[in-house]
């Protein structure tokens, strides 16, 4: 009997086990999803040139700041959290831009473990390895979080603002102080967000908070937006302002019932672009709605005991929707990044209901090879950091060949595929000058590349390059330093 008692139910250590290599699985799986390629699958377009020469302007000319971009609002700003964020791995790996695949990688992978944690939190450990197994190898997810822009925490923070929301509705008390942070950090993360802001009131209803807890809320709220209340402080509150006016400022916009279907058709896109993203050619996408729908009722009807929370969080898309359709602004799909957690959520308890696991795991395995499949053959883009890079290089040689003091580079294409260079020029030691400065050589750069001579051209990607003629350039070194020769400033920034 002694000897019995001394061994021990090792069962708990077993399933604790398990759950630790179902979500290591998962996680490798998400990171080798964003790692994949990323070089020739990283967008280095104009928001990734404008953080960089941010990034540049605080480490080097250190330039402390408040506010990062101009936002598509005019006179409105993002934070400058992710610009700071930025400057550390700039600085660690001086000034690479590929280190924008750190902060990249892991935040995604920090997403993942989020959802995992938070779904099984509230509904069960099986229905936390589903939504965390479609975030983790869904191609369009993978390609959002190594997009790498500001707004791309969007979806940690709308994870995270899930749980708040949940939360609630257990009555929760202490989980006001992460709404608090939440809410201080929305500046800097997505102004779009604000039509959330009320969910967790309503998912409280009528309860009534202990003083001491709102004070500290309060102050955590007044600490992690106090760099957005300092520059309307000193600005006048120009920013809300312009908030106000430029949500009603007439864009020129569909109107009516044509709004609707935009509204309709730009959300549904989102989500086909995220879970989707290879069935690019069905252009219903307001279509998707009616799936999310007839799967929201299913489990509405199925799961009682989740009724209030399934109310409450199809508030979250429904305010979304409605905003953008009051709002006047041009609808556009990245809108609806924040509402793809709840989708993913509704989408796995109903998945959970399969009660045949030969179907669940067939539909596992079908989803991950037809992501596996986007993964190889759509993550390189024509247009990638790749390729310009290579592009930069090319004419950086050819430079240091010819001695050139400066040189102009002139883009033949439609209006954006002259960004994503600025930072590359200057970090390669290439002086551009605009094609004005006397004497001055030019290269052009065709987009697509088969516009150009092809007898002349060199190709990199979507980009052709022609070199200048061939002959003696009487530059003056001095022309190349003076201001009415230097590119305008890039748009979007600010100091």
């Amino acid at each position: 009997m002694l000897m019995a008692n001394m061994y021990v139910d090792y069962k708990w250590y077993d399933r604790f086990m398990k759950v630790r290599l179902i979500l290591g699985v998962i996680l490798v799986l998400g990171f080798i999803w964003r790692i994949y390629n990323f070089e020739k699958g990283f967008s280095f377009a104009h928001d990734q040139d404008l953080y960089s020469w941010i990034a540049k302007d605080i480490l080097i000319n250190h330039h402390q700041r408040l506010i990062g971009q101009v936002t598509s609002v005019e006179g409105v700003f993002i934070g400058s959290a992710y610009y700071y964020l930025m400057a550390i791995f700039y600085w660690i790996f001086n000034l690479n831009p590929l280190s924008a695949v750190i902060p990249t990688v892991v935040g995604g992978l920090i997403t993942i473990g989020s959802i995992y944690w938070i779904f099984s939190r509230h509904f069960g450990k099986y229905i936390g390895a589903i939504g965390a197994f479609i975030y983790s190898v869904s191609f369009g997810v993978a390609a959002y979080d190594r997009w790498s822009v500001p707004t791309q925490p969007t979806m940690l923070w709308s994870v995270w603002y899930l749980l708040v929301i949940l939360e609630a509705i257990r009555g929760n008390q202490k989980i006001i102080y992460l709404y608090a942070v939440l809410l201080g950090l929305l500046w800097q993360i997505h102004i779009a967000l604000l039509p959330v802001v009320i969910i967790p009131m309503i998912a409280f209803g009528l309860r009534k908070f202990e003083i001491k807890k709102m004070l500290i809320a309060g102050i955590i709220l007044m600490l992690t937006a106090s760099p957005f209340f300092i520059f309307e402080i000193r600005h006048n509150f120009s920013q809300s302002r312009a908030i106000l006016n430029g949500s009603q400022k007439e864009m020129g916009g569909p109107t009516g019932k044509m709004k609707v279907i935009k509204v309709l058709n730009a959300s549904g896109k989102e989500i086909q672009t995220r879970l989707f993203f290879g069935w690019d050619k069905f252009s219903k996408s307001e279509y998707w709605w009616f799936g999310y729908l007839a799967v929201f009722t299913f489990i509405f009807y199925k799961k009682r005991e989740w009724r209030r929370h399934l109310f409450i969080l199809s508030l979250w898309p429904i305010s979304m929707l409605v905003i953008q359709f009051w709002s006047k602004r041009v609808v556009s799909e990245y809108y609806f990044s924040n509402i793809l957690p709840v989708v993913i959520l509704i989408l796995s308890i109903a998945l959970s209901e399969i009660r045949r696991k030969y179907i669940i795991l067939g539909l596992g395995l079908g989803y991950f090879l037809l992501n596996l499949g986007w993964l190889v053959n759509k993550s390189e883009l024509d247009h990638s950091y790749y390729y310009r890079n290579k592009l930069v290089k090319a004419i950086k040689a050819d430079v240091i060949k010819n001695k050139y003091s400066c040189v102009a580079v002139n883009f033949i294409a439609d209006p954006g595929f002259s960004w994503g260079f600025r930072y590359l020029w200057w970090y390669n030691g290439v002086g551009v000058v605009k094609a004005s400065t006397p004497n001055i050589p030019i290269y052009n750069v065709f987009v697509p590349a088969p516009l150009g001579d092809k007898d002349k051209a060199q190709y990199f990607g979507r980009f052709g390059l022609v070199r200048p003629e061939n002959k003696i350039y009487s530059i003056n070194p001095d022309d190349c330093k003076k201001d009415e020769y230097q590119l305008e400033p890039m748009l979007g920034y600010v100091e």
